[in-house]
């Protein structure tokens, strides 16, 4: 008799043992259909300028894939993740193109992977940062032999060329733009430092001088426009 309750006894502690065993989480696929930069004109498709990172429920990094090596589809464990998706310059877009600075992208979602699905992701990533550019008048060059054209935000200062863009942050708090030029009679004119401050990410903002009531005194005004910041990019 005593043989037989020891025996029942080690067969409900294998039981409990069994039962409290923790069952395996599984995993889930991440299929990527689309990540491509807001304003991009391009087919569906992944941007080859775009990285991305995985990023558990911790924020601590699960996995990454640099710029033109992201796969179609990744096999994550079951659970909650966010894809980050970036251009690659985070960290020096405002030294680019001799400091005029370059276009900088950055988003992220958060995804549920489960267990034996296939979970579609679409991405549209967009402009972090805003740009400026300049037009002049029609005859310009006619008028004036040399001209500059600075831009000041936070601690850079940027010199353009008609048609050229400079790029800047958002959290610098705006901008500080002065046109100075001298006329085919070496007379030099300079308008006073403005600030504008009502900036916002993926704009071109346009500063747009025409001339005064007489173009040869060579007063010159200025319009503001602002419209997307856009780039023409394939995507393969």
């Amino acid at each position: 008799m005593k043989h037989y309750l020891i025996y029942i006894y080690v067969v409900l502690l294998a039981l409990v043992s069994c039962t409290n065993e923790p069952e395996p989480k599984g995993s889930g696929t991440l299929s990527f259909a689309s990540i491509t930069r807001t304003g991009a004109n391009a087919a569906e498709g992944i941007d080859q300028d775009l990285a991305i990172r995985v990023l558990d429920s911790n924020g601590d990094v699960f996995v990454e894939y640099p710029a033109g090596g992201i796969p179609r589809k990744i096999v994550l464990e079951t659970g909650k993740f966010t894809i980050q998706a970036y251009t690659e310059n985070q960290d020096t877009w405002h030294t680019e193109n001799n400091g005029q600075g370059a276009p900088c992208y950055f988003g992220s979602i958060e995804v549920d992977v489960e267990y034996d699905y296939v979970t579609t992701i679409s991405m549209e990533v967009p402009i972090v940062n805003y740009a400026v550019t300049l037009t002049l008048p029609d005859l310009f060059e006619d008028l004036f032999k040399s001209y500059s054209f600075a831009l000041s935000s936070g601690t850079r200062t940027v010199n353009i060329k008609e048609g050229e863009k400079a790029y800047f942050s958002v959290a610098d708090g705006g901008f500080t733009y002065k046109l100075s030029a001298t006329n085919t009679d070496n007379v030099s004119h300079s308008t006073t430092p403005i600030t504008y401050r009502n900036v916002e990410a993926g704009k071109l903002y346009n500063m747009t001088y025409y001339y005064g009531t007489d173009a040869n005194s060579g007063d010159l005004d200025i319009e503001i426009t602002d419209d997307m910041e856009t780039e023409d990019v394939p995507v393969e």
